[in-house]
């Protein structure tokens, strides 16, 4: 059996200065608003977590953190189509200005979903999307990140929070597994 190999894609200098990029368009972005409210953070765990804690603590803005556990991968190493959400429990967020953190939008499904559920539950002030990854090549429902950290190709990729079957997450760079 053929050992895989992970080949580095983003390294952890290029990811934290993408991070700094971000954050900046964002407390950009948020410092507009008229609001005496914090901006809602919903981190899609379990890939978005070490991309959400960097990331938020660059946002120079008051934050309330809330995480939600959803997907459409479960072991495999493409979105299986259908949506597993275990953990999908939310205080009232009604007419608050809401910021998804998502590791990947690949297919569209998962993030599609949950945009949906959060419009219908809590009818927000505002709704973007902050993912570190974004792999049109395999959309298949019309979604759009408002901050991209990369655009990649049809890869699977492992660190940085992403895993294969629960392995990787801890690298600090993203690599391609091969």
């Amino acid at each position: 059996m053929k050992q895989k190999k992970l080949k580095v894609l983003y390294s952890e200098s290029k990811i934290k200065s993408r991070v700094k990029s971000l954050a900046k368009e964002i407390v950009q972005d948020y410092s507009k608003r008229k609001s005496n409210k914090s901006v809602v953070i919903i981190s899609v765990l379990k890939g978005a977590f070490i991309f959400t804690a960097d990331l938020i603590r660059e946002i120079k803005l008051p934050i309330q953190l809330e995480f939600v556990r959803i997907s459409s991968y479960g072991s495999g190493t493409i979105s299986s189509g259908k949506i597993d959400a275990p953990l999908l429990m939310l205080p009232d967020l009604t007419g608050r200005d809401i910021l998804i953190i998502e590791d990947i939008v690949d297919s569209g499904r998962t993030i599609g979903f949950l945009k949906e559920y959060i419009r219908d539950q809590f009818k927000p002030r505002s709704l973007k999307v902050a993912s570190l990854l974004n792999k049109k090549s395999r959309r298949e429902i019309d979604i759009l990140a408002d901050y991209v950290g990369f655009e990649v190709d049809d890869y699977f990729l492992v660190g940085y929070g992403l895993d294969s079957a629960e392995d990787f997450r801890h690298l600090p760079y993203l690599a391609i597994y091969e």
